[in-house]
């Protein structure tokens, strides 16, 4: 794939850790001290709904391992208002899926949420973040519910995590990492998939259903966002037919606009 198209795209991350291998071994990068054995299937883009009244939670990807701990993973290329909230929200949504009708609450099992950011969310400097439940009074007494968010940054200057996790940060911050097997091994994933015709058109769907239906494009950036767009799918591959039938379909452009797009 070429090195246009990033794994900090949500799609692309997905397609990768789609992968049951890949996964696990990005799961047990984050957190060595954890042995775990397998991993169900992951299921990418998972949503969580449970009324029609709910507000409802989509995941990038969501799994379990042998003990039916669950890892919920994020990549999130903006930092907006609420994360927090959200990964509150997200572990309330955890909870309530692994907890059956008639269980009991020490039956949860223990579940990580993990955010995987191209800036620092919270400004000192560390490359990860881990978030527990502590007694305000008495800071070493651990609520122990469980519950652990972990917030991994590419812009940490700090030595506070492991070469192999380091180099996957500085490979999602679109550095050139060398003699790397985990980083090599997702090289050449993706390079895979980028000569697959199916999953190319899947990615042109997605980008341009993602650029028409951001809150953040307004009308006066919308012409150079779609020329952004444009360009990187026309690395990816797509052929020029389908790129300006999709584009034209996807941000309902008349022949007037296509003409400055494609002149």
């Amino acid at each position: 794939m070429n090195n246009e198209i990033s794994i900090q795209d949500d799609f692309v991350f997905g397609s990768v850790m789609s992968n049951k291998k890949l996964c696990q071994q990005l799961i047990q990068l984050i957190l060595p001290e954890l042995k775990i054995e397998r991993i169900e299937f992951p299921t990418v883009q998972k949503t969580i709904q449970e009324t029609q009244f709910s507000h409802g939670v989509r995941f990038d990807v969501y799994t379990k391992d042998q003990d039916g701990v669950v890892y919920e993973i994020d990549m999130q290329i903006r930092h907006t208002r609420g994360l927090p909230q959200r990964v509150r929200y997200y572990q309330g949504r955890i909870d309530s899926e692994m907890l059956k009708h008639g269980q009991k609450y020490a039956t949860l099992n223990r579940s990580f949420v993990i955010f995987i950011w191209p800036f620092d969310p919270f400004g000192l400097g560390l490359h990860r973040y881990d978030f527990l439940s502590y007694c305000k009074q008495e800071k070493s007494l651990e609520l122990g519910d469980g519950r652990t968010a972990i917030f991994l940054n590419t812009k940490g200057t700090k030595d506070d995590v492991s070469k192999d996790l380091r180099n996957f940060l500085d490979y999602v911050d679109n550095k050139d990492v060398v003699n790397d097997e985990y980083v090599d091994e997702l090289k050449d994933y993706i390079q895979n998939l980028s000569k697959n015709t199916e999953w190319r058109n899947d990615y042109m769907d997605n980008k341009t259903h993602m650029m028409f239906h951001d809150e953040d494009v307004r009308e006066e950036g919308k012409m150079e966002a779609i020329r952004g767009t444009i360009s990187l799918l026309r690395e990816a591959g797509l052929p020029e037919d389908q790129l300006k039938s999709k584009v034209q379909q996807h941000f309902d452009l008349t022949n007037q606009q296509m003409q400055k797009l494609f002149k």
